[in-house]
């Protein structure tokens, strides 16, 4: 009996020309909606059709036999041999790998094609020399938060402050002014805060890659110890980022993929 079924596969595994056939030449994956889930893998020989294309996406036709339930024949000849799962990766001793992938808010995941991945260490000498940065920024800015506040208040009080009309009014001009210039060294505490972490990070970088088309990160050797691992990642909504502790074995290698609900702490504690 013959069977139709519709189906979604990453356009750059096929022609894209509407009603075109193509045939696989190696196994491709099949996903039920534009970046979701696989649902089947397509055999090198199968035949398919491009029903329409849009938004780096196309929908296809695939054309195939099953056979109905209690009708094999005795004269049938064998049939094709059964595909193999493939095992789970093999990381070698010493070696770092895993994913980068982000979920969107429209709940599609989307693959760190490109992100910046690097690993950061010892993390016995990078995080307490993080966490005073930490905490120097957080006491700044919570005192110059503070100033405003009072600045503001004085604002308040500018016009009230004199019965000269001509005097209350610069009272309050000035009081404006020094909110502006505090506001501005708020935003100055920021950017130099920002750049002393890109210092810190520098100074500890022990290696650094870009992800795959498909998200995946490998460092294919490193010492044994633990680390920071940052990852940093671009996507249509913002900037996504990691900041993990990762331990690398003597004896085995170390998966770890980095997922939208494990990211860690804000590696720049708000001033990016």
């Amino acid at each position: 009996m013959k069977a139709l079924a519709v189906l979604l596969l990453i356009p750059c595994l096929f022609s894209a020309a509407l009603g075109e056939e193509a045939t696989a030449v190696a196994p491709e994956e099949v996903l039920d909606a534009p970046g979701g889930k696989p649902i089947a893998i397509l055999l090198p020989g199968a035949v398919r059709s491009t029903m329409e294309t849009r938004e780096g996406w196309a929908r296809i036709r695939l054309e195939g036999w099953v056979r109905l339930p209690g009708t094999a024949s005795p004269t049938a000849g064998p049939g094709p041999a059964p595909v193999p799962t493939a095992p789970p990766p093999e990381v070698p001793r010493g070696a770092l790998a895993g994913t980068v992938a982000a979920t969107l808010s429209s709940g599609e995941i989307h693959y760190g094609a490109g992100a910046r991945v690097a690993v950061l260490g010892p993390a016995d000498d990078l995080e307490p020399a993080w966490r005073d940065l930490k905490e120097g920024f957080e006491k700044e800015k919570t005192d110059l938060e503070g100033r405003i506040l009072d600045l503001k208040d004085l604002e308040k009080r500018a016009l009230a402050s004199s019965d000269n009309l001509t005097e209350a009014t610069r009272s309050l001009d000035r009081a404006r002014k020094t909110r502006d210039k505090t506001e501005k060294e708020r935003e100055g505490i920021r950017e130099r805060y920002a750049r002393s972490v890109d210092d810190l990070f520098r100074r500890h970088q022990v290696a650094e890659v870009a992800a795959d088309i498909g998200g995946r990160y490998s460092f294919p050797a490193l010492p044994p110890g633990k680390y920071c691992l940052l990852a940093i990642l671009t996507t249509g909504e913002g900037v996504r980022r990691w900041y993990v502790p990762v331990e690398v074995g003597a004896q085995d290698g170390t998966i770890q993929d980095l997922r939208s609900d494990a990211t860690g702490p804000d590696p720049y504690f708000g001033t990016r």
